[in-house]
């Protein structure tokens, strides 16, 4: 006689079954996850494993318009639940110790806006969480610090709601930093650019974009506006 029973289903094959039955770009509650995949211990866990294969699942750390018992699926990624099998080559991660050293390199800044890590947003009560994602993804994977980006919370968020978060270029940064409107702010953005301590206007947000270009172009930048500098004395 046949073995009729049935095929027993983990637990990560049950929560990708309930989240891909909400569909994309949907927003739901640590409750409703709970309610939809009952019997399923640390269910929120196997949802954060997921991501390993391709699900993009946010909360209100990567997104600050959800609130604290919130996620948002904003991608499907492999159809477990339907017996697809995970690609061989998964994304691959940033070293935890490299995303460190792009951390401290940015000053615990946000290299788009100059948030610093832990500082309270000036328009909420959250405080900034950065992150470190990669400026060109194609493969193969490329983790040294100049393909690495610091972000916080908010500005991940603008990305994925259709921003752009790219490298700036050298000569842009080079000419905002000459069309400063008095020459004592452009003494202060090169006291910036030399203490890497950054505070917060027009000088400090031309800094946040020097932080983000490579080492041999912040000293070409640098160093040009050292030269400026000389010639107004």
């Amino acid at each position: 006689m046949a073995d009729e029973r049935p095929v027993r289903r983990s637990s990560k094959v049950k929560v990708a079954e309930f989240l891909a039955g909400l569909g994309e770009d949907t927003v739901f509650t640590k409750f409703e996850l709970f309610n939809g995949v009952p019997g399923v211990a640390q269910v929120d866990r196997r949802m954060r494993d997921l991501r390993e294969l391709g699900w993009q699942i946010d909360n209100y750390k990567t997104d600050p318009r959800l609130q604290p018992d919130q996620y948002r699926l904003t991608a499907i990624g492999t159809r477990i639940d339907l017996g697809e099998q995970p690609k061989e080559s998964p994304r691959q991660r940033i070293p935890s110790a490299r995303r460190r050293e792009a951390i401290e390199r940015a000053g615990r800044l946000c290299q788009t806006c100059g948030t610093r890590a832990g500082e309270p947003y000036p328009d909420s009560d959250q405080t900034a969480v950065l992150s470190v994602r990669l400026i060109d993804p194609t493969p193969p994977i490329d983790t040294e610090l100049a393909n690495l980006s610091v972000e916080c919370q908010q500005c991940i968020a603008g990305i994925k709601a259709g921003g752009t978060a790219s490298s700036p270029r050298p000569d842009d940064v080079l000419t905002r930093a000459l069309n400063l409107s008095g020459r004592e702010e452009r003494r202060r953005l090169y006291r910036l650019m030399q203490s890497g301590r950054p505070e917060r206007d027009e000088v400090d947000l031309i800094f946040a974009a020097w932080l983000r270009l490579v080492r041999n172009d912040q000293v070409d930048v640098m160093l040009k506006l050292a030269g400026a500098l000389i010639e107004e004395d």
